[in-house]
């Protein structure tokens, strides 16, 4: 079973960005933290898994152009790869994507395509898989293109796929009324992460993930009591920030958090 076994208390860099502020303060300065962790069992195929999540930021070229966080990040990951892990060589990296990767920095939840990021992320590395967050709005063009691209994976609905030896199933949006974008009924929801978990995925990606009310953490409580029905399972997930970035359950799963982060995780040492 793949699972975390470390994250570096401190991040090993953090990424100056603009964003917007909260109750129309305008534009604010933020900063994304990168962190170094490790996993066991990764896949022989892959020495990286990089996982993040609403990247909802701006950040200044280098020809002094505003462009999506997502789309410059992957290149200053990818240089302190180079940096800090130099044998590894980038096509052996697995990129896992959780949503909300589209931002406008003057308007506060604003949504949009964020396929760009999407592209930056392959150019950059081996495969990238993900989900389509409450605030990603494909334009039908540039969905299709991306489900067209052999190293790409976009799940919005209910979906399983085998990516080299990992199973891993993913669901988008968040519970919410059906008539609004990227929403699902919540007996909709559940029914289909319900269906994915009994598959027995190796990783469930989404977007909206659980509470755990014993630290405080917001989220939903039935996507919790879901997955403490299932056997244990890592679960990526963004849409809410936690002050701590994962979690165990009872049972033994796992949650990673990675709302405003983003994790590198290597294989185990020792």
């Amino acid at each position: 079973m793949i699972q975390i076994t470390k994250i570096e208390e401190e991040p090993v860099e953090q990424v100056p960005y603009l964003a917007a502020g909260a109750n129309g303060k305008g534009v604010v300065p933020s900063r994304l933290p990168i962190f170094f962790g490790e996993m066991a069992n990764i896949p022989d195929a892959y020495d990286v898994i990089i996982i993040t999540s609403d990247l909802q930021g701006v950040i200044e070229s280098r020809h002094e152009q505003q462009v999506l966080l997502g789309e410059a990040l992957p290149e200053m990951v990818s240089l302190l790869l180079q940096i800090k892990r130099p044998s590894i060589s980038r096509e052996r990296v697995l990129v896992l994507l959780c949503g909300d990767l589209y931002a406008d920095p003057w308007k506060r939840g604003s949504s949009g395509d964020p396929s760009s990021v999407w592209h930056a992320f392959q150019r950059e590395f081996g495969e990238v898989v993900g989900v389509v967050g409450n605030h990603d709005l494909f334009d039908s063009g540039s969905f299709a293109q991306l489900q067209g691209m052999a190293d790409i994976t976009v799940i919005n609905d209910p979906e399983m796929v085998q990516v080299s030896q990992l199973r891993i199933a993913g669901l988008g949006g968040i519970v919410g009324r059906a008539d609004k974008p990227n929403r699902r009924e919540r007996k909709e929801f559940l029914k289909g992460m319900r269906e994915l978990l009994r598959k027995q995925p190796d990783i469930l990606l989404l977007h909206q993930g659980p509470d755990e009310p014993s630290f405080d953490l917001q989220g939903l409580p039935e996507i919790r009591e879901c997955l403490q029905q299932h056997p244990p399972v890592l679960v990526c997930c963004g849409h809410v920030h936690w002050a701590r970035s994962w979690i165990e359950l009872a049972q033994g799963t796992q949650v990673l958090n990675a709302d405003g982060k983003l994790f590198v995780f290597t294989r185990k040492s020792g």
